[in-house]
């Protein structure tokens, strides 16, 4: 089995399942973002290098991203500009897979439909996120995060979020190559109950990226 092939059906798996998880419950989604990423992450450390070395090792590439999308009702769009650092040193490898530990700031504002009294809001983020492709060279990807949000206000639509300060929890998939990406991302936003009601967003967006 060709190296292109493994990527692209190990992707395709990966993000029909999480799609499939988050049409039918964010709950579940969300879970399995969250222990991918921590699986992630303590599996990186425990066999590949420290991420303290990844973080020190410079930057291999930068990468300026574009994503519009709705949230799961379709009543609520967004749009998000994100800026991110991709280290030279990859988190964690071997023959057939590469496991890369990235840095993204973003940017987004959210607009209700007009039907709503509290329609729009801005959100800052900010996530460490784990790129997994079969090898380092494979345009295909998959990757997950955990990061925090700060919004400008609680209210939205026709619910309150309690606290301003949110975890996002994310999961992505798509193509890249040294210059372009296309990807499909999956958003939760929540406070993971610090303080309730706790009502979460979930936000299906497409990605346009530029890499240099």
């Amino acid at each position: 089995m060709s190296s292109l092939f493994r990527s692209l059906l190990l992707t395709s798996l990966v993000g029909v399942q999480a799609f499939a998880s988050a049409q039918a419950d964010a709950g579940i989604a969300v879970h399995g973002v969250v222990a991918a990423t921590a699986g992630a992450a303590i599996v990186g450390s425990l066999y590949g290098n420290n991420l303290t070395d990844v973080a020190r090792s410079g930057i291999s590439k930068q990468q300026i991203g574009l994503l519009a999308g709705s949230d799961a009702d379709g009543d609520m769009h967004s749009a998000r500009l994100t800026y991110r650092i991709e280290p030279k040193k990859t988190f964690w490898k071997t023959k057939d897979f590469a496991l890369s530990a990235n840095l993204e700031l973003s940017v987004g504002q959210w607009q209700a439909d007009r039907k709503y009294k509290d329609r729009s809001l801005t959100d800052f983020g900010l996530t460490p996120i784990f790129k997994m492709k079969s090898h380092e060279k494979s345009p295909w990807y998959a990757e997950v995060g955990v990061g925090v949000h700060l919004l400008s206000q609680v209210d939205i639509k026709d619910y309150s979020k309690s606290t301003q300060f949110q975890f996002g929890d994310q999961f992505g998939l798509g193509w890249e190559n040294q210059q372009l990406r296309v990807g499909y991302k999956y958003l939760h936003v929540s406070n993971a109950n610090i303080e309730k009601p706790n009502p979460s967003t979930d936000f299906h967006f497409v990605e346009l990226g530029y890499r240099f």
